[in-house]
């Protein structure tokens, strides 16, 4: 009775050390998945679209930057609506034809930056504006790969919050810009 009672606790501190070795097993399986994740989050491109006012003037532009660390492959850009630079009517003027939202881009490498100059705040925002050439609201979605993954987004642009604001005042700037008047006061005379 005693090798059939030895026997019985054998296999259960048996199956008890298989059981605690499959939960360790799992939870090592999901330390390394959470790992590769924050690893991916770390190294992947981030292709991020905003909108700037420029200072020392009220131009608007669309800013599209890899701000992650590794290269943006096969970028592809997409405008929803027409937008045409500073209300033209030229369609050469039409965002939505420029190359960049028209052709694949091969590699955005990180840091790299695209500036398009949309218009001025008195062109989109003025009693003359046309929504049909510079809309207030529009989409541009970004489709683009890495380490054998795609990823899209679709960043929501809407300019209205720039309505009645101004850009932030650089002391630094308007002191050389003064400067540079002094200077050419002294040319002067």
């Amino acid at each position: 009775m005693t090798v059939e009672l030895l026997t019985t606790v054998l296999v259960i501190v048996t199956a008890f050390y298989a059981w605690t070795t499959f939960r360790i097993l799992k939870a090592n399986e999901r330390a390394i998945e959470v790992m590769k994740q924050q690893n991916d989050a770390f190294v992947r491109p981030y292709v991020n679209i905003n909108t700037v006012i420029h200072p020392k003037h009220p131009m608007i532009s669309l800013k599209i930057t890899n701000e992650g660390k590794t290269p943006a492959k096969n970028l592809r850009l997409v405008i929803d609506k027409a937008f045409h630079q500073f209300g033209r009517d030229d369609e050469n003027k039409n965002i939505a034809n420029f190359p960049a939202f028209q052709e694949p881009i091969d590699c955005l490498p990180p840091g790299a930056t695209l500036f398009f100059d949309l218009a001025q705040g008195f062109v989109i925002f003025g009693k003359d504006a046309n929504p049909q050439k510079t809309p207030v609201k529009f989409s541009v979605k970004a489709v683009y790969s890495y380490a054998e993954k795609t990823v899209e987004e679709v960043t929501n642009i809407d300019l209205q919050p720039y309505l009645n604001s101004r850009s932030e005042r650089n002391p630094i700037v308007e002191e050389l810009g003064d400067i540079r008047k002094a200077i050419e006061g002294i040319k002067k005379n």
